[in-house]
């Protein structure tokens, strides 16, 4: 699959995202992740899509491992706090999103 393919599938599953379609967003960001795997919009949008699916643990997995990656960009943050927020983990959930309004302002 060429790099046009995917980003199409790409957008189809943020489409599904943003249409209330989170288990068929997974399934396609699962596939992009699988296929292209330092492709971190990937994995950020299948831990999206399971966070909407309410799988909070696996999206959390992603999202630690792409920290540890060195992957700090504002969406991770975001993400990470929704996740944690989903598993009760209030304050650390707050400290990630503390994360998020910090790189927010960084990136803009």
């Amino acid at each position: 699959m060429n790099s046009e393919q995917r980003d199409l599938l790409h957008i189809l599953g943020y489409f599904y995202l943003q249409h209330g379609k989170a288990d068929k967003a997974e399934t396609i960001f699962a596939a992009l992740s699988a296929l292209a795997p330092r492709d971190t919009r990937f994995a950020q949008g299948l831990a999206c899509a399971q966070i909407r699916s309410g799988k909070a643990e696996p999206a959390l997995e992603i999202l630690d491992r792409l920290l540890d990656q060195g992957e700090i960009g504002a969406m991770v943050h975001l993400l990470r706090g929704q996740a944690l927020a989903q598993l009760n983990r209030t304050s650390e959930a707050s400290r990630a999103m503390q994360a998020y309004m910090s790189a927010r302002a960084i990136e803009t």
